[in-house]
């Protein structure tokens, strides 16, 4: 199934997350922001019994195609397959901006036990989102950072680190 998905990542990685989500428990959850066409996200349901949320506003699509008719090509593209692998009571997907998704989401109810950002790859955002995910993740969670070759997104992952030595430390680096 993920070898049919387009994707700009590796099956490697998608075999590393779907690893992880195995190991999860039915009551655990693996919280995916910016799904893009979704090979990320899918990769934590499939022959998984944890929940797996999604969050996506789909607005890189409209930063790569800008003038292309059909401006929600991905999103078609991906709720296409995801409704093709979903199971209904724990696979679900949040239209929304991830900043927004946090500002709705109960930590009471179900903290996030692994969690994969794979959204805009500025300094900023990476810095932010770990920042935000850190109130909402449960002790032993696994944060898996996309893009770590891209020097904004490692310096803001090093600083988040340093500034929460304590609390995270580096299981591994890949390049």
């Amino acid at each position: 199934i993920l070898k049919k998905i387009e994707t700009k990542s590796r099956i490697s990685i998608g075999f590393l997350i779907n690893q992880i989500a195995k190991n999860l428990t039915k009551d655990q959850l693996y919280l995916n922001i910016g799904v893009w066409r979704g090979f990320s996200m899918f990769s934590a349901m499939l022959n998984t019994s944890c929940f797996v949320h999604g969050v996506d506003n789909f607005s890189h699509d409209t930063i790569l195609r800008p003038n292309l008719k059909e401006s929600n090509f991905t999103k078609n593209y991906f709720y296409q397959n995801f409704n093709k692998i979903k199971v209904s009571q724990k696979h679900f997907f949040h239209d929304m901006d991830y900043l927004v998704f946090f500002k709705n989401f109960e930590k009471e109810n179900k903290g996030i036990d692994f969690y994969y950002y794979d959204g805009d790859h500025t300094y900023k955002a990476q810095h932010d989102n770990l920042c935000i995910a850190h109130n909402f993740l449960k002790k032993n969670s696994i944060i898996l950072i996309d893009d770590y070759n891209e020097i904004e997104v490692q310096e803001a992952t090093q600083d988040f680190i340093k500034k929460n030595n304590k609390i995270y430390k580096i299981i591994k680096i890949i390049k």
